[in-house]
């Protein structure tokens, strides 16, 4: 079993924002579980089933697998961040249009979080237990 505060953890540990200061605690847990289950998809061949509870994980998560989804739950963040209303509000109210030029730099910080989670992927596809695969097996050898 994981529990979500694993994944959590890890998620917070890549954050530098705390928005979450002024929440109640339950209301941090749904809003952590609801990007965490934003996140999930993402992660396309775990090794593990990710059946859920109310608790967490039923199935024991690796630290790879944590890390994996952590990084995706960001990806999850910033993209609410980018499209919150104030960011996007000024498009339709000025003819100023620098607002659009910070939402190019949060839309390229998505990009380059979205790309280091593929890699943290494909890693993980390519070794178990931080072996590289042996794709000779494949070949019959």
């Amino acid at each position: 079993m994981t529990p979500y505060q694993k994944i959590y953890d890890a998620f917070l540990a890549k954050m530098l924002e705390d928005e979450w200061g002024d929440w109640s605690w339950e209301e941090v847990n749904t809003d952590w579980r609801a990007m965490l289950e934003g996140a999930i998809p993402w992660f396309k061949f775990p090794r593990v089933s990710l059946d859920r509870d109310d608790n967490g994980f039923i199935e024991d998560l690796s630290n790879e697998e944590i890390q994996i989804l952590a990084s995706y739950m960001k990806c999850e963040w910033l993209n609410r961040t980018i499209l919150t209303w104030e960011n996007v509000k000024p498009l339709y109210e000025e003819r100023d249009f620098s607002q659009a030029n910070l939402l190019d730099k949060f839309n390229n910080m998505l990009e380059k979080e979205e790309y280091k989670a593929l890699k943290l992927e494909r890693v993980y596809y390519r070794s178990i237990k931080g072996k590289p695969f042996n794709y000779g097996k494949l070949a019959g050898n």
